[in-house]
């Protein structure tokens, strides 16, 4: 009797082990099936091209970077196939075929891969901008635009602004001795970040600067702060979106979604014309069955806005003065050029002049080159089901499907030796005004492009230029022995991050 039970159950360990297999093997046959480049992989492995993700072994920005860039690949290959899990998916590679998909065709591209719970499961995360659907997604963009236009920003932000940049000089006075200090970058970029945050979207007089202790940095890194169940809900949201909420994942953590409902209900805060008064002002204009009179609404997107921010804009402050400190030649161009605009008596720069620095300029374009804000986006084909889907051609004899996603590695494309020669040099030279007409469209999309490009891409770019400008127009940086000599990032974070702590040494210029 135990021998039978024995062969049974082997029996049935064969079968379900060799229909697996052969249930995978034809999964994994998709590309070769449509004659498209692809990416092999085991066909023991339920996991698609995901396996090193999602052990935290390589970050998301490295593996859709090693996609693109796969040396087995032909150069002139315009995509690339791969599997998220068992999910055929594409990587392109082509800057006509992202034009197309971004913007030509955006129609047929209306949505992110990714997905929320939905309002019954998980209303914090279903209703922020960047996980909303198209019929959401189109309001709660124009409503959120308006902040960002040149005249709000210029002025209502930018005054703001200046008082945070004026905490940030006071921080290193109070730190920086006669003789030169060495510095941690990300406590200062990041409470930088979230001062400007607070300030500009939630009118919170933070201080984070001031104190050198701010909560809304705290909250913001805990939420950061990888466990198995972040890992969990996040994989789960990016990779598994129609599963979600079977799945129970949620963008946001209890405590993280708690903090921003108290914030933005916050009787003691006097909001004119920032984010929450903006997102007010759309409530009342609503019919009441509208998706944005749901009691979450206006603090999901106080929380999404602040975890964009929190991670890419501190990170590419630090990524920045970095590759300034290494190349002290760039570095000292760039403090000729603020000493000049800043002059002996000038505590802080016009709004016109700090946007029009040339220089200053073209070093926050190279470092978002090497750094996007973005080091990948997605796009998922929305073409509706009844159709066969989007034709790729005259580029390319493939239709992709109904709901397959599009992927965009940023970083691989802005650092391909196709379009950037030596493209892991810093060099601003490549957007001097010579250059620019070198640079092929497409090839440089550091905040994505097209109707879902990040829409806070100009006040990124000013709150980096703020940033270099009121710390190099007074220190110099240099490099130590502390100073990591190559640039790996974190695997365990979503955004682009340092690896490792990146130090710097700060010597103040003599009187």
């Amino acid at each position: 009797m135990v021998e039978f039970w024995c062969s049974l159950v082997l029996l049935v360990l064969l079968i379900f082990f060799s229909g697996s297999y052969f249930w995978l093997r034809k999964q994994y046959s998709y590309f070769e099936d449509h004659r498209i480049p692809y990416l092999s992989t085991s066909v023991w492995s339920p996991l698609g091209h995901l396996r090193q993700l999602l052990f935290l072994r390589i970050s998301f920005a490295d593996l859709f970077r090693n996609i693109y860039a796969d040396p087995k690949l032909d150069d002139d290959a315009k995509v690339v196939g791969f599997f998220i899990f068992q999910t055929p998916a594409l990587m392109i590679r082509d800057p006509e075929l992202i034009r197309l998909i971004l913007i030509k065709n955006f129609n047929s591209f209306l949505n992110r891969y990714e997905a929320a719970a939905g309002t019954d499961n998980d209303a914090m995360g279903s209703l922020t901008l960047p996980l909303a659907k198209y019929h959401n997604w189109r309001d709660s963009r124009q409503c959120m635009s308006t902040l960002f236009a040149s005249g709000p920003m210029k002025q209502r932000m930018y005054p703001l602004m200046l008082k945070v940049a004026n905490d940030l000089e006071d921080y290193l006075e109070k730190r920086v001795t006669v003789g030169g200090l060495t510095l941690p970058l990300s406590e200062m970029c990041q409470l930088y970040t979230t001062d400007l945050t607070g300030t500009l979207f939630y009118s919170l007089d933070v201080g984070g600067l001031r104190s050198g202790h701010s909560q809304l940095r705290q909250i913001t890194k805990e939420l950061f702060s990888p466990n198995i169940q972040k890992v969990f809900h996040f994989m789960a949201i990016f990779f598994l979106p129609t599963w979600t909420k079977v799945l129970g994942a949620k963008v946001f953590t209890e405590d993280y979604a708690n903090f921003m409902k108290h914030l933005v209900k916050n009787p003691h805060l006097k909001h004119q014309g920032d984010l929450i008064d903006q997102l007010a002002k759309m409530k009342q204009n609503r019919p009441p069955t509208h998706y944005c009179q749901h009691e979450d609404f206006i603090a999901s997107q106080a929380g999404i806005i602040l975890l964009a921010g929190f991670e890419t804009s501190s990170s590419l402050l630090a990524f920045t003065l970095y590759e300034l400190a290494k190349q002290t030649n760039l570095q000292e161009r760039l403090r000729h050029e603020l000493h000049q605009a800043f002059a002996p008596d000038f505590s802080y720069l016009s709004y016109e002049t700090l946007v029009n620095l040339p220089y200053l300029k073209m070093v926050c374009l190279e470092a978002l080159r090497l750094y996007p804000a973005a080091a990948f986006i997605n796009r998922e084909c929305t073409v509706d089901s009844n159709q066969n889907g989007f034709s790729l051609k005259p580029h390319l004899d493939f239709v992709v499907p109904p709901g397959m996603p599009a992927y965009i590695s940023i970083l691989g494309l802005q650092r391909d030796k196709k379009y950037w020669p030596e493209p892991d040099r810093f060099d601003p030279e490549r957007f001097s005004s010579d250059s620019l007409a070198n640079i092929l469209p497409m090839t440089y999309i550091p905040f994505g492009a097209g109707p879902h490009g990040c829409i806070g891409s100009r006040l990124g770019l000013l709150q980096l230029k703020m940033g270099l400008a009121h710390i190099l127009r007074l220190y110099r940086v240099e490099t130590c022995d502390q100073t990591v000599s190559k640039i790996e990032f974190n695997a365990k974070t979503f955004m682009l991050e340092a690896k490792d702590e990146i130090y710097l040494r700060f010597v103040r210029d003599a009187p």
